[in-house]
């Protein structure tokens, strides 16, 4: 792994400014994702989660650098586990999908990969956050999968009795656009 791109990694914080600044640097310097978008997955390295954060930026800011790594990301999701990582990929996959509606450039194997690990997120003891960016993303492949949407509603339905505002919220919009 390129050196300054680890002491990035390593010096990072959840602060806004502090994410913008690697994300931006990340644009500027792009080659760099190669040596980024595989750390992310690096389960063992408890840096990791620092890593999405800033791929989480950097997509934010020029998603259409995500491009080159789809198959890789799509493939290593499932690996996945802390909270706040996929909170990190959970978000970016949700810009990813909604740009795809309008430009198409996600595969068939891709989409499947992506709506089985959000129903996986979605069904496990994730933040709301989480689940918030899984539900819309379910939501925007659904408008071109018809069982997506059955599925999706059975599970808010049943999830929504005993959860926080926050879910019931996103939840109630959703089943209203899906009805």
């Amino acid at each position: 792994m390129n050196l300054e791109l680890y002491k990035r990694i390593e010096n990072s914080s959840a602060h806004t400014q502090n994410r913008i600044d690697n994300g931006n640097f990340i644009v500027q310097n792009n080659h760099l994702l190669d040596d980024l978008v595989p750390f992310c997955f690096e389960i063992s390295n408890k840096l990791h989660l620092r890593a999405c954060c800033i791929l989480e930026k950097v997509f934010e800011i020029e998603l259409n650098l995500s491009i080159n790594h789809l198959d890789f990301i799509c493939e290593n999701l499932n690996k996945l586990k802390n909270d706040s990582a996929i909170r990190s990929i959970s978000r970016f996959i949700m810009l990813m999908v909604q740009d795809n509606s309008k430009k198409y450039y996600l595969s068939k194997n891709q989409l499947e990969k992506i709506t089985e690990v959000c129903f996986d997120w979605l069904i496990s003891d994730y933040r709301v956050a989480v689940k918030h960016h899984v539900i819309l993303t379910l939501f925007e492949i659904g408008k071109t999968q018809d069982w997506i949407y059955p599925e999706l509603r059975l599970i808010l339905e049943k999830d929504s009795i005993g959860s926080s505002p926050g879910f019931k919220s996103i939840a109630k919009k959703i089943m209203k656009k899906i009805n």
